[in-house]
């Protein structure tokens, strides 16, 4: 107990130099940075509860630690949840298919009336003439 006591103020050193590294302790900078801390804070905490629940099942969970075993189950399938949801949005807002606007038929191409107007006589001119070369 007196090795824990001492250890205690090591191990939170050690907790917020990691926090502060991996940038924790900062806000948010967008979307995919929030959900991936929920990511990272889920598989933590998995690695926290799951060993809690194997130890507890093996020893057959004594009367006074029942109550305990139910809270941290109840843990681990929050933070499992909250890290599957995070997972799953952070891959449909990275994998999202951006539809590029199709063009409206009432704006027709530019370089399609350019070929028709090349094409198509003009109404007030005859064939004949049209077809004469001219002579200066």
């Amino acid at each position: 107990m007196a090795i824990a006591l001492a250890a205690a103020p090591a191990i939170a050193w050690l907790v917020y130099r990691l926090a502060k590294g991996l940038g924790f302790l900062e806000p948010s900078i967008d979307r995919q940075h929030e959900l991936r801390r929920t990511i990272v804070i889920a598989i933590y905490a998995f690695l926290l509860f799951l060993p809690v629940l194997f130890y507890g099942f093996e020893k057959g969970w004594p009367r006074a630690w029942v109550l305990f075993g139910f809270v941290d189950g109840l843990a681990l399938l929050f933070f499992a949840g909250s890290g599957i949801w995070a997972a799953r949005t952070l891959w449909t807002l990275r994998h999202s298919v951006v539809l590029e606007p199709a063009a409206s038929p009432a704006e027709p191409d530019p370089a399609a009336l350019a070929d028709a107007a090349i094409q198509e006589p003009a109404a007030d001119e005859s064939p004949a003439l049209r077809d004469r070369t001219l002579r200066s």
